[in-house]
């Protein structure tokens, strides 16, 4: 008996037709493809198939109604569905009526989808073993294929209340996110930088798709326990806040913690929250943890939540650029925070920067300005007024009007600045 296995690929869309083909290269399959399930019948007529797989949404016939069809052209072959999580009643209908043997989501994993493969023709090339004309045997197979539909039936039950859960329980939490973000008044992209940039790092270091997960949850709720901050604290920022204020602010991640206690799916991200402000020398809050002792989780988001405070004038009054707060932060290696991770966070965002043009500017008070500088941001004053436009090439003159200005004012000025390009020079030609 061969060994080879044929297989008959049928979607109406040519890109799936190739990748189902990719997955199936070498000698041990035999593949054809058909963009319709008319086509498909056409090909089963004239070949033999060991194993059908089939799209379920296609025009005019639908992977259901195709499979069904087969049943009585090819009645030994194995049948298996692809399927999106939407297509609820059609599954249910194509295991029912087209004896769909399994049936696979998309995208489907290529190992998971071949050896699904695999375990259908063995179990036809073991259904074949046995005497066709065994009145035993065809009633036997009748009653395994009707307990395989049944059990079928509960599996895409189970898989789809799962499916459904999992998108409510991350939809809630999005939606407790979006209030944080409200009540809180962080920036918008602070809060997406955060959730981003952390499962960035976790994706880095090549952490398993669960801790992913939580890590992401923790990102999107850290901030929780400010709910109970009243406004006089929110809008402040941390050098502005006196001892009482602070003290209620160093409390907020245990107080984040503790709400979510009561949501036992969330165990995981409540305790990255509880120790986001834990240092790695000890002197963080609230258990003075040291080293690795501070859980994975809570020491990316401490270095991932401090660096969007810092460009987005979360800590200090005004925000930094990104190389000063990278620079703020590497003071504080193995004080705060994990070096290995604030290192791999200082690349990654280094290459955030080359590959969305962020200016790698630095913040200069008036009196460290030097002429040929360049402004990367607006210069204005506490009230609105423009001195100098982002783009400006600073002379003495420039500088010299703010430092008046700074003066008279009594309002230390800021500025963003970055060096001035040089030209490239031109090469030689012999």
């Amino acid at each position: 008996m061969s060994d080879c296995i044929r297989i008959l690929f049928v979607d109406d869309e040519a890109q799936m037709l190739t990748a189902l083909g990719r997955v199936f290269r070498g000698k041990r399959y035999e593949t054809h493809t058909a963009n319709s399930g008319a086509e498909g019948i056409d090909l089963i007529k004239s070949h033999k198939f060991d194993v059908i797989i089939s799209d379920m949404r296609m025009p005019e016939m639908d992977g259901a109604a195709f499979l069904a069809q087969t049943i009585t052209l090819t009645p030994d072959s194995r049948r298996i569905l692809l399927t999106g999580y939407s297509d609820q009643e059609s599954t249910i209908r194509a295991i029912n009526e087209g004896q769909v043997h399994q049936y696979m989501t998309k995208p489907w994993d290529n190992e998971e989808l071949k050896q699904t493969v695999e375990k259908e023709f063995a179990a036809k090339q073991e259904l074949s073993k046995s005497d066709p004309n065994s009145e035993d045997q065809s009633i036997l197979k009748q009653q395994v294929e009707s307990v395989a539909s049944e059990l079928a039936n509960t599996r895409v039950f189970a898989d789809l209340a799962k499916d459904e859960l999992l998108k409510q329980y991350n939809t809630t939490i999005k939606m407790i996110s979006n209030m944080l973000s409200q009540r809180i008044s962080t920036p918008w992209e602070m809060d997406n930088n955060v959730v981003n940039h952390s499962v960035a790092m976790a994706k880095l270091i090549k952490l398993d798709n669960k801790n992913i997960t939580e890590i992401r949850n923790a990102a999107r709720l850290y901030q929780i326990g400010k709910m109970l901050f009243p406004d006089a604290i929110l809008g402040k920022t941390l050098n502005e806040m006196n001892s009482d204020e602070r003290a209620m602010y160093d409390n907020f991640p245990s107080t984040g913690a503790d709400m979510l206690a009561p949501l036992s799916t969330l165990d995981f991200a409540a305790n990255i929250i509880r120790y986001q402000n834990e240092n790695m020398d000890g002197s963080g809050m609230p258990d003075g943890l040291k080293g690795k002792e501070i859980p994975l989780g809570s020491r990316i988001l401490r270095i991932v939540v401090d660096f969007q405070q810092l460009i987005h004038g979360q800590q200090f009054t005004q925000s930094l650029s990104f190389m000063d707060a990278l620079e703020y932060m590497g003071k504080y290696i193995s004080i705060k925070y994990d070096p290995v991770l604030l290192q791999l966070y200082t690349r990654f965002i280094q290459r955030l920067i080359k590959r969305d043009n962020v200016p790698q500017d630095k913040l200069k008070h008036v009196e460290e300005l030097e002429a040929g500088l360049i402004t990367t941001r607006d210069v204005i004053t506490e009230t609105g007024i423009l001195l100098v436009a982002k783009g400006t090439t600073l002379t003495e003159t420039l500088i010299s009007k703010l430092n008046l200005y700074q003066q008279r004012s009594a309002a230390q000025i800021a500025v963003f600045v970055k060096p001035q390009e040089e030209p490239e020079e031109e090469s030689e030609t012999n």
